[in-house]
C-alpha cells in the first residue's frame, strides 16, 4: 500500500504587541508598559537611603531633595543597573535625571544595553532626544536583544531618578519542517490551506502555541512559506 508522506516548511510569524516591520525608535504610546518596573536595580554604591530601587518606583521628581531619586557614594566609575529578568528586544530607553546631575550627561553618562553580566560589557545606546525641562534623555538602543540596561559616568557619583524601558514592537518569522502522511493532492492550494486550517486547530497546533506562551510569545499565525513536496513511501505489509 502506498502512502503519501508531505514534507513541508511552515512558517510561523510570531507578533509581540502591535507588529512593525523595523525596529527603529518609535513615540512611546501613552499607557504602554514600562519594563523598567518589572526588573530588579542595583547600584556600585548607595549614598544614605538613596537605593538603586527608588528609579524604578514611578517617581519622576528630579530635584536635589527628591526622595524618588536613586544615587550612589562618591565612587571611581560609579553604575546603575537594571536587570529585565529576561531578554527583550528594547526601543527607548528614557532617563530621568537629577537637576545637579543633567548638565552634561550626554557627554559624560552612557547607557549600555545587552547581554553581558560584566557591568561595562554591552553595547552604548545613542541619545536621539533631550529634553531639559524635564531632565529627561532618550535613548535608542538599536536592535540588539538583551536582559541589563547599566548607567554609567566618570564622575564621582551618579544620581538617576527614573528609568522608563519600552520593547520594540516587531515581526519574528521561524520556520519549522513537519512531516504528515496525507492521502490528498497537496499540489491543490485549496487543499493546503484546508491542511493549514487543520492543523491550527488540532493539538499540536496548541501545544506549539502553549510552549511560545510561556516564551512571551503571543498571537502566533501559521502559514506556508513554499508548496508541500511529496514523498511517496511503500507500505511494508
Amino acid at each position: 500500500m502506498l502512502v503519501n508522506q508531505s514534507l513541508f516548511d511552515l512558517n510561523r510569524v510570531s507578533q509581540n504587541r502591535n507588529s512593525q516591520s523595523d525596529s527603529s525608535p518609535r513615540d512611546v504610546t501613552p499607557g504602554e508598559k514600562n519594563l523598567a518596573q518589572n526588573g530588579i536595580a542595583t547600584q556600585s554604591t548607595t549614598s544614605g537611603a538613596k537605593s538603586a530601587d527608588r528609579a524604578i518606583d514611578g517617581g519622576k521628581d528630579f530635584s536635589t531633595s527628591s526622595s524618588t531619586c536613586a544615587a550612589t557614594s562618591w565612587d571611581h566609575n560609579p553604575w546603575w543597573r537594571l536587570d529585565l529578568q529576561s531578554a527583550h528586544l528594547l526601543n527607548t530607553v528614557v532617563v530621568t535625571y537629577r537637576d545637579d546631575s543633567f548638565p552634561g550627561t550626554s557627554r559624560l553618562i552612557q547607557v549600555l544595553f545587552g547581554n553581558s553580566q560584566q557591568i561595562y560589557g554591552d553595547p552604548i545606546c545613542t541619545v536621539i532626544s533631550s529634553d531639559q525641562a524635564a531632565f529627561t534623555i532618550t535613548y535608542s538602543c538599536g536592535t540588539l536583544e538583551g536582559r541589563y540596561v547599566t548607567i554609567r559616568t566618570w564622575w564621582d557619583s551618579l544620581s538617576v531618578c527614573e528609568v522608563e524601558v519600552y520593547e520594540t514592537d516587531y515581526k519574528k518569522r521561524s520556520f519549522m519542517k513537519l512531516a504528515f502522511n496525507s492521502s490528498a493532492d497537496l499540489t491543490d492550494p485549496t487543499v493546503t490551506d484546508q491542511v493549514l486550517k487543520e492543523y491550527d486547530i488540532n493539538e499540536c497546533s496548541l501545544q506549539l502555541t502553549s510552549a511560545l506562551s510561556v516564551r512571551g510569545i503571543t498571537n502566533v499565525t501559521l502559514s506556508w512559506s513554499q508548496t508541500p513536496e511529496e514523498e511517496l513511501i511503500e507500505n511494508g505489509e
